[in-house]
């Protein structure tokens, strides 16, 4: 796009549809992001009409160009998100809305497309220090809705975007706890993946599990709930489930790394890490990233990061 382009940009989950107005500036690689909005997915029904509700919004100076990451497997003109069920039509999207071009994308794979823009201490922080790997790729990752992944790879002066499905990895308990956690919902699912405990829905079937198992906690309340009475200390049944959690991520985040790879780093994000972030330092998160057995050294010249800016996805929507 030229500085005087303009671009509709989306970062669609399961919960919310964040939209935004991409402008690229003359002689600035990042994009701008204008006139955020964002909309509940539980009060549409589909990809077209919060499309439609935020085109809406702008008036007679509306882009024809849209750039839509959602949670799911994509091609550049069909997707389906994973955890709605809907489906989303890039030509169907350009009759419904009288745009010139509308293209689909991954939204892990647009948060990966984003970490090249992403500065330390304003978009992310980092969690573990790490030899720095400038050829090295970097993988991404994190829970909100579900569990998304994404690989980013140096080729020559470029970096290539590979999303993924890992979060649909079949999971692989580390401790008889967690073992005796993935028999429980094994009985009731079938199969479990990284994502049946790397979600929000997640955090609420860890604390159920834990409650049985201990004998005592609240087993109604709402991942929210769960995570801000472990915040406050004051549920000691909460505290153990976002703990356990957090060990998961670190467990889950060193094995996607080692099959990445990835020794330019670590990127989490999601929506749930940057309401935990307190927590993260008195968990294992770390320790569990690097306990892979002789592969630990290989693990501690990793670093690790967490996002913390609530809107990259949309610059890397722009940017890819």
């Amino acid at each position: 796009m030229s500085n005087t382009e303009t671009c509709i940009v989306a970062d669609i989950g399961g919960t919310n549809g964040r939209f935004g107005i991409a402008r690229f500036i003359e002689g600035e690689k990042k994009p701008h992001i204008e006139k955020v909005s964002v909309f509940p997915c539980a009060d549409s029904s589909g990809v077209s009409p919060m499309l439609g509700q935020y085109i809406g919004q702008l008036g007679a100076e509306r882009p024809k160009m849209a750039r839509l990451a959602i949670a799911g497997p994509t091609t550049a003109r069909h997707g389906r998100l994973t955890n709605l069920g809907w489906q989303a039509d890039a030509g169907v999207l350009e009759t419904d809305h009288r745009l010139e071009s509308v293209k689909l994308l991954n939204d892990f794979g647009a948060l990966a497309g984003a970490c090249q823009f992403l500065e330390e201490g304003t978009d992310y922080i980092q969690l573990k220090k790490g030899t720095e790997d400038s050829k090295g790729p970097i993988s991404v990752m994190g829970p909100g809705t579900g569990f998304g992944v994404a690989l980013l790879v140096p080729v020559e002066n470029e970096w290539i975007t590979v999303p993924t499905e890992g979060g649909n990895m079949a999971f692989a308990p580390s401790t008889r706890l967690e073992h005796d956690l993935t028999e429980h919902l094994r009985a009731e699912m079938g199969h479990v993946s990284v994502e049946t405990f790397l979600c929000g829905e997640g955090i609420a079937r860890i604390h159920r599990f834990l409650v049985d198992y201990g004998g005592s906690g609240d087993r109604g309340l709402s991942p929210a709930e769960i995570t801000k009475l472990a915040g406050e200390g004051g549920a000691p049944s909460c505290t153990r489930a976002v703990q356990l959690f957090l060990s998961i991520v670190g467990s889950s985040a060193g094995n996607i790394a080692l099959a990445h790879g990835a020794t330019g780093g670590v990127f989490l994000g999601g929506g749930i890490l940057p309401k935990i972030m307190t927590m993260v330092s008195s968990s294992d998160l770390l320790r569990r990233f690097v306990a892979k057995g002789p592969m630990q050294p290989y693990l501690d010249r990793i670093s690790v990061n967490l996002i913390t800016a609530k809107y990259a996805a949309l610059i890397g929507s722009a940017v890819l």
